[in-house]
């Protein structure tokens, strides 16, 4: 009955989508003043929505362009083309109160059928570079993809996978330790301030960002040191919502997700209030998000456990809040002061444990949660200065602080995979109630980027320098208080230089070189007891343990050149080496310290961790033709010391490794309202597990859970402006660990935007076919298996005061 209950929801959903909007607001070939002030044209083209009475179907990005002002009685027809006008783009009236705002071709001269795309500005690389005169595999997601893609899911990862193909399938869980780019780690930026806590990874990042603040996200793959600790795999940097003078916009965003193995108990709605405008030199922004979700199910239709990941908890049963805003003060032309904050709180009540002994886990319902909830509770405040100094150069000062606290759930024991929990101080014997882990971590600091022009030595040159104080504090303790690692406090200093310049105009070449250091100390502290249940009765498997802490320092020099070669005006290759510097997750390091039975007292310097320079050397290509683009990458990335985490015996170490890979991307405009296109990746990597210099192994799954994946969608309009998109995404297996093979995996989605009422209704289906299937991500974190979840239904709807 459920299974024909969600089928009967998805057919009503696509036949009430189909129904088109039969109102006119307005004649589109009246003349009325019309008064627009010069600046972004997506704002122009909104304040032309809202004079005429319109809806805006914008495809493609229009982020980065300009238009000039229009002050003159005209009709609506002529005020777009006038704000068209050389932007590259065109209108369709669909209806008399629709347009569609899409790329047009020009025929004119050496151009002969080229599309105009605006220039792209990527500011991860700590200067503001064009991206096309960067590697083709970096990709910038605008706001119109993000808005378009959220309607099956407001999960940021979920955007990111659909753009980019070196990001591995999500685990559907809170942790991103999974969220693995090209087999290695993410760092992950928000307006170009870091938020990986590196000595203790709380891998509870990209999950907590609320989708409603941002504007663009910016996706460099490969080894990246300009941000510093944590870029091995890939540099995503998320760029939030700023107010703009003279475009005041409120806006309503509801949605309601189920799924429908179970629509009642598996409720999910989210409401967002926002927004944003400006008044004379201040420019403000502001969002609130608030949620609720109820049950998670499977393709089986069963319910899918809060936790199956060991104390990593999901987004299941859970309530959310999340409050943005960002101030900014024009003091002169070229001068700006702002500040920004971000407060996140999380909690979610799990009603039951996991049955691990089941395949897949599953909800163990004679085993009730009673336990502290998991919760996230966080803060985050960026302070900066914008600057223009002439000569001297145009760019930023950041200051930033940011204090989270990431309380895990309790995980029941398990003789292979939890097989040690914490025990009271009192009494080794008796499992500590309060024994779950919480990261408390501060990081502040200040950013300085400076882009310098030096067209008197060589019209072009540009240099990129700055540098960065960084200070963290980590506890690693449980919800009582008591040190379950040791707590740390790390300095960070670093300075950085980049050369970029166009050679000729067919080559831009760019290279640079960062030196960072860091002063670590790690403090004595009483590593706890802990205790197992043999047959039910409890007993004491480790006597508590003085940990003797110490001093070190890690420091590199990195890095970075590359080339890339416009062979014409639609054919670019780049060849690029870069290197990426990580300090070791010190933390989970010293947690295990001392787990051999031994009460021995333990030191600092028998732990013998080093950091890691990741080395990455690419050769990638794009071409933008007429109706058919594509991207390609072939690359290798090298470590000496890699961090690997084997589940079966619970260890860290670090051995040296290679990873090879390559990507595409395609699409293909099959007509003015259609277009398909596809994503694909390969990766894999072996690496040295007895020091001998030769790399024996395949790598374990956690680092590379699938080797294959592709992706495969198909946009279009239909029914006038209804655009809707289908895709599916191909996991394939991975066989090299004997007796920890991960299974393949297909799951397809839909989804739709309509204007509706001057807003946009929206609806979504994730796993159209309600696939029961095995989530390679989540399988791989901790060696059992896991299930992806069923079918989803979204309904949801935006508008714009």
């Amino acid at each position: 009955m459920s299974r024909l209950l969600g089928s009967t929801a998805l057919v009503a959903t696509l036949m009430i989508a189909s129904v088109p909007q039969g109102l006119a607001q307005t004649a589109t070939d009246t003349a009325q003043p019309v008064t627009v002030a010069a600046g972004d044209l997506r704002a122009a083209l909104d304040q032309i929505a809202d004079q005429f009475g319109l809806q805006l179907v914008v495809q493609g990005d229009l982020s980065g362009i300009e238009s000039g002002a229009l002050t003159a009685d005209m009709s609506a027809r002529e005020a777009l083309q006038n704000l068209l006008s050389g932007s590259g783009y065109g209108f369709e009236f669909v209806s008399d109160d629709s347009v569609i705002i899409k790329p047009v071709t020009i025929t004119t001269g050496d151009a002969q059928g080229q599309v105009i795309l605006p220039e792209v500005v990527v500011t991860a690389t700590r200067s503001r570079r064009s991206i096309a005169t960067m590697s083709p595999s970096v990709v910038v997601i605008g706001p119109d993809q993000i808005e378009a893609q959220s309607a099956k899911s407001s999960d940021i990862t979920n955007v990111i996978r659909n753009n980019v193909p070196g990001f591995m399938f999500d685990d559907q869980s809170l942790i991103s330790s999974t969220e693995t780019f090209r087999g290695r780690d993410v760092q992950v930026l928000v307006d170009g301030i870091a938020r990986n806590t590196p000595l203790r990874n709380s891998s509870r990042i990209l999950s907590m960002i609320d989708i409603q603040q941002v504007e663009s996200i910016e996706v460099i793959p490969g080894s990246n040191a300009m941000n510093g600790d944590g870029a091995t795999g890939a540099t995503i940097n998320i760029i939030t919502k700023t107010g703009e003078v003279g475009k005041n916009v409120f806006v309503v965003d509801g949605h309601a997700k189920s799924y429908t193995d179970d629509i009642g108990d598996s409720f999910s709605p989210s409401l967002t209030l926002s927004g944003s405008g400006g008044v004379g030199a201040v420019d403000l922004a502001a969002s609130v998000t608030a949620s609720k979700t109820g049950n998670a199910y499977d393709g089986y239709g069963n319910q899918v456990p809060s936790d199956a990941m060991l104390g990593q908890g999901g987004f299941d049963n859970a309530e959310d809040l999340n409050v943005f805003g960002k101030a900014g003060v024009t003091l002169a032309e070229g001068h700006r002061l702002f500040l920004s904050s971000e407060v996140v709180r999380f909690r979610q009540d799990i009603d039951y444990y996991a049955d691990l002994s089941t395949d897949p886990v599953s909800v163990n319902y004679d085993s009730p949660y009673l336990a502290q909830p998991l919760e996230d509770e966080s803060q985050y405040f960026t302070a900066g200065y914008e600057f223009d100094f002439g000569k001297i150069g145009v760019g930023d000062l950041k200051l930033f602080y940011n204090d989270s606290y990431k309380q895990a759930a309790r995980a029941e024991y398990h003789a292979t995979y939890n097989p040690a929990l914490v025990s009271l101080a009192s009494n080794g014997a008796i499992e500590d109630p309060l024994g779950q882990s919480v990261i408390d971590a501060v990081k502040y600091g200040m950013k300085l980027s400076t882009d310098t022009s030096l067209d008197a030595a060589y019209k072009g040159l540009t240099l990129t320098w700055g540098g960065d104080l960084t200070f963290d504090d980590v506890k690693y303790e449980t919800v009582s208080g008591r040190d379950i690692g040791a707590p740390m406090e790390q300095d960070g200093k670093a300075v950085f230089a980049q050369l970029s310049a166009p050679v000729t105009k067919y080559v831009d070449l760019s290279g640079g070189v960062r030196y960072e250091k860091y002063d670590l100390t790690v403090k004595d502290f009483t590593r706890p007891s802990y205790m197992r249940y043999n047959g039910g009765t409890p007993q004491q498997i480790l006597l508590p343990a003085a940990f003797t802490g110490g001093e070190t320092t890690y420091d590199a020099v990195t890095y970075n050149a590359s080339a890339v070669v416009h062979w014409t005006e639609r054919f670019d290759t780049s060849l690029s080496y870069s290197e990426g510097f990580s300090v070791p997750d010190v933390g989970a390091y010293t947690r295990r310290a001392g787990q051999t039975g031994t009460s021995v007292p333990l030191n600092f310097n028998d732990i013998d961790v080093e950091a890691s320079k990741v080395k990455t050397y690419e050769l990638a290509a794009r071409y933008d033709g007429t109706d058919f683009r594509t991207t390609g990458a072939v690359y290798m990335s090298t470590n000496d010391r890699g961090d690997n985490y084997d589940s079966s015996t619970n260890k860290l170490s670090q051995e040296k490794e290679r990873i090879i890979g390559a990507e595409l991307t395609g699409e293909y405009d099959i007509s003015d309202d259609t277009y398909i296109g596809a994503l694909a990746s390969y990766v894999e990597g072996r690496y040295d597990t007895n020091e001998d210099g030769d790399l024996d192994s395949w790598l374990p799954n956690n680092r590379i859970p699938s080797p294959f994946r592709f992706t495969g969608y198909v946009d279009s309009y239909v029914w006038g402006d209804l655009n809707m998109r289908f895709d599916g995404t191909y996991t394939a297996a991975r066989t090299k660990i004997e007796d920890a093979k991960i299974k393949p995996s297909l799951v397809f989605n839909l989804s739709g935007n309509y204007p509706l009422l001057g807003g946009t209704a929206r609806f979504g289906i994730e796993n159209i076919f309600d696939t029961s299937y095995e989530n390679p991500a989540a399988t791989a974190l901790r060696g059992y298996s896991v299930a992806g979840h069923g079918r989803t239904l979204l309904i949801g709807y935006r508008r714009e005061f």
